[in-house]
């Protein structure tokens, strides 16, 4: 065993050094061939490396495959359907029963406003139950957790920290355990700090929030108990399965004692005639949602550009191989047998992988540095930690290793298929290639092979691209950039501590909203609860006086005099509302053109004069005179549909302050920094303590919210263009072999009277041959395969004859360029030099 084993090892050490004394005589084709598979390599790494932190990348928590979430689905009745937020005494009643969850956690997301450290600012926040953070296996790196049971009173106010707002607002001062920090208007202990690698994103409906850097103790209010605004978070026990925990839960809540009389979810108001039907989906997996299919999708467009290089390089090997027949035949004659020959190739073949999958690390790595601060957040899914770790190195020697297969095994298996015989005569009788036809028959089929799966992609990129022009086009409603100026928005949020009831918000909103329409450069300002592309927009309901309730969920903007103007929203009728519509007056409202056609489909300024009536969770309260009809705009993004909407004057909210403290002011300018900073003073000066929530003009939200179909769009489309290129220098690499072996045959040709034209035409008509083969398969795969984009298309299908016209346009054009070259060198060849052998 010990004499096998020097054996081999003598074998591995003699079969590397041979190959690369071969790689090395060859440096050009080498490197060629190394540069295409780190391009492969290092384009899926790094790939790969974004989704396996976001997909697959266990938590960094304690047995993270048990954390679960708590969602509810109630269909039946008039049930939200799939809702996510529980009430507090849900999660406690729920804690006492259970038998499948060894420990249930309450969490609500949202900001706190952190003060008397310089400029306030706000600062993203859960509020959670005692046992959360046990619950997830953490334990703070400094002092302690919150306290639980009849000691729970004395944490009221008390606040737990994240390390990175540790060191970068309280300066990472241990002292401050015990100390206190001014967190909205109110002081809090400092009772712990959280490891230096804790990160939680809470996960709301539309996507995660930032990571949570302040943790406060779940209020003990009746309100807040019982209000469903709290995500729930459970640890399965050792054993127990994600369908025992569904089932056990649904059945607990049969018993409608443990659901609030009464509970409205962030979905809507639960049935409590209905049942609810209970999901535990993994903490790993909820709410990663459109980036999975994001990233699965160029995963595999950029597992076809490594497929293709894979190919191409084979290609290369076969070229290589085919000028090594005098090597090979000596080695053979020496008693070299077909194994040791294989052997030697497939060593050649991962060297050369392993050297480009070296490079390709290094290029992944580069590659990330460069395009990870483009990358959207929605695409990250709130990860962080994206790198070149283990993991991801893993993956790329494994990639490695698949790419020395895909290159090597195929030249070996030509070139061990020949006979010792065989090979003498072919060198001696002057043939063009390995197997003479063979050989060349076996590198067209690669190249077209290529072109096919570059036609694939090049079709998806394409209907993607459409697909983007068309969204990127969608009309808004309103004019975000005119001849006064650019639309600009600066939000701020209302504290209750500040501004208990709605008429210090209307003091606060009339005041300030007074002081920006007179700023310098300001052709005209109003204010909005929930600007259209934001991050905040109320539905509620709506009836008409005399008609049965709408089952038409409508936005319930609550705006200023002059909005419309400033937004450039057309009316169609009526007017807007004006200083007369005060606090006191008779309630109006204005109403969309989608409301208004609802009912009067012929004509919406019908609806001028009618009543309405409308409310959060029910048509309720006080009725309104409808005054104007204004045009239809797209208030949450450009793909989603229309939204009907019912505006109401602000100063006329006298019941629900929550409405009213997410405030938008609005303007049009000419200089929008320079309004921005003005804007800023006036808030600071009316509110020295009141944070700035966001400054954006309405040019920046629309293109936020197109981010991710954007970048998605450019990444395949590089991917596409990577992918053609490699086989357009595929086909030009065959083309110009095939000039070289087929020298004498056109000389031949030039001799006997053809013309250049003629020769030109036999190269350029193969090379049409060979890329219309590539195009027809490659469209009848990508009839199918497009088929995956569906859901990410906007106005466009799958199959889209425009877009496959131009691909084939495409790839024939890239294809005769690719064959101009070879053919026109075809022509050149003097006959009598080629007659004399070569």
């Amino acid at each position: 065993m010990p004499r096998a084993i020097a054996a081999a090892a003598e074998g591995l050490v003699r079969n590397l050094r041979w190959a690369f004394r071969s790689l090395r005589r060859d440096p050009l084709p080498t490197l060629a061939a190394a540069a295409t598979i780190a391009l492969g390599v290092g384009l899926n790494t790094a790939v790969f490396s974004v989704a396996d932190a976001v997909l697959w990348k266990p938590l960094p928590y304690k047995d993270p495959d048990r954390l679960v979430v708590i969602t509810g689905l109630q269909r039946t009745g008039t049930g939200p359907g799939t809702f996510s937020t529980w009430a507090a005494v849900t999660c406690d009643g729920l804690r006492r029963r259970t038998t499948t969850l060894e420990m249930l956690a309450a969490y609500r997301p949202f900001d706190v406003e952190l003060s008397g450290r310089g400029e306030p600012i706000h600062v993203p926040a859960l509020e959670v139950s005692p046992d959360f953070f046990a619950t997830l296996g953490v334990a703070p790196a400094l002092g302690r957790p919150f306290l639980d049971g009849a000691a729970a009173v004395d944490d009221e106010y008390s606040a737990i920290v994240s390390d990175r707002f540790w060191r970068s607002q309280l300066g990472a001062d241990p002292a401050i355990l015990g100390d206190s920090v001014i967190i909205d208007g109110q002081a809090r202990t400092v009772v712990g700090i959280l490891p230096r690698d804790f990160r939680f994103r809470p996960v709301v409906s539309n996507g995660p929030l930032p990571a949570s850097d302040v943790f406060l103790p779940l209020r003990t209010s009746a309100d807040a108990l019982t209000c469903a605004s709290f995500f729930l978070l459970g640890r399965l026990r050792a054993g127990a399965t994600e369908p025992q925990a569904e089932a056990e839960l649904t059945s607990l809540l049969a018993d409608r004692s443990l659901i609030p009389t009464g509970t409205v979810t962030a979905a809507g108001r639960l049935d409590p005639q209905s049942p609810i039907v209970v999901r535990t989906p993994r903490l790993q997996h909820y709410g990663v949602g459109p980036a999975r299919a994001h990233l699965l999708m160029l995963l595999g467009a950029v597992s076809f550009v490594l497929l293709i290089a894979c190919v191409n390089v084979a290609g290369l090997q076969l070229a290589r191989l085919a000028a090594r027949q005098n090597e090979l035949a000596i080695r053979m004659a020496l008693g070299a047998g077909r194994r040791r020959l294989l052997r030697q190739l497939l060593t050649e073949a991962i060297m050369l992988a392993i050297a480009g999958a070296a490079a390709g690390l290094l290029l992944a790595h580069a590659a990330l540095r460069l395009t990870l601060p483009l990358v959207p957040p929605a695409l990250l899914s709130g990860t962080e930690s994206v790198a070149i770790d283990v993991r991801v190195a893993a993956y790329g020697l494994a990639l490695a290793l698949v790419t020395a297969l895909l290159v090597g095994l195929l030249p070996a298996c030509s070139a061990g298929g020949i006979t010792l015989d065989e090979r003498l005569a072919l060198n001696a009788g002057g043939a063009r290639t390995i197997g003479s036809r063979q050989g060349e028959r076996l590198r067209t089929w690669l190249v077209t092979s290529q072109i096919a799966m570059a036609t694939v992609l090049l079709a998806g990129a394409g209907v993607l691209i459409h697909s983007f022009v068309r969204l990127a086009s969608t009309g808004t409603g309103f004019v975000s950039q005119g001849p006064a100026g650019v639309v600009q928005t600066v939000r701020v949020e209302l504290p209750e501590r500040l501004y208990p009831a709605p008429e210090h918000i209307r003091t606060f909103v009339r005041t300030v909203g007074e002081r920006i329409r007179h700023l310098p450069g300001v052709a005209s300002a109003s204010v909005i609860n929930s600007a259209p592309f934001g991050r905040m927009f109320i539905q509620g309901a709506f009836e008409v006086e005399g008609r049965p309730p709408s089952m038409t969920s409508p936005g319930l903007p609550k705006i200023e005099p002059g909005y419309f103007e400033t937004m450039g929203i057309p009316l169609f009728g009526g007017r807007d509302f004006t200083a007369d519509d005060a606090a006191g007056a008779p309630a109006v409202a204005i109403v969309s053109e989608r409301v208004a056609r609802e009912y009067f489909p012929d004509d919406p300024a019908d609806m001028l004069g009618r009543r309405v009536r409308v409310g959060v969770m029910a048509p309720e309260g006080e009725w309104r005179t409808v005054v104007g009809v204004a045009a239809d705009i797209r208030q949450m993004g450009l793909d989603q549909d229309v939204k009907p909407m019912i505006y109401t004057p602000f100063v006329q909210e006298r019941e629900d302050p929550f409405l009213l403290r997410f405030v938008s002011f609005v303007v049009r300018t000419a200089a929008p920094d320079l309004a921005a900073a003005r804007i800023r003073a006036e808030i600071r000066r009316a509110a020295p303590d009141l944070p700035i929530a966001g400054i954006a003009t309405m040019d920046e939200a629309i293109a936020a919210s197109i981010a991710v179909p954007r970048f998605r769009t450019v990444l395949l489309g590089l991917f596409a263009v990577g992918a053609m290129s490699i086989a357009t220098f595929g086909l030009y690499g065959l083309m110009a072999h095939g000039v070289a072996q087929r020298r004498r045959e056109f000389g031949v040709r030039l001799a006997l009277g053809a013309t250049t034209g003629d020769v030109q035409r036999l190269v350029l008509g193969r090379a049409i041959r060979i890329v219309a083969g590539g195009v027809v398969v490659g469209l009848l795969a990508a009839v199918g395969l497009t088929q995956v984009l569906r859901r990410f298309l906007f106005g466009v299908t799958p199959v889209d004859p425009p877009v496959l016209a131009a691909v084939v346009l495409l790839l024939l054009g890239v294809g005769l360029l690719a064959a101009w070259l070879p053919a026109r060198r075809a022509t050149r060849i003097a006959p009598w030099t080629a007659l004399r052998g070569d």
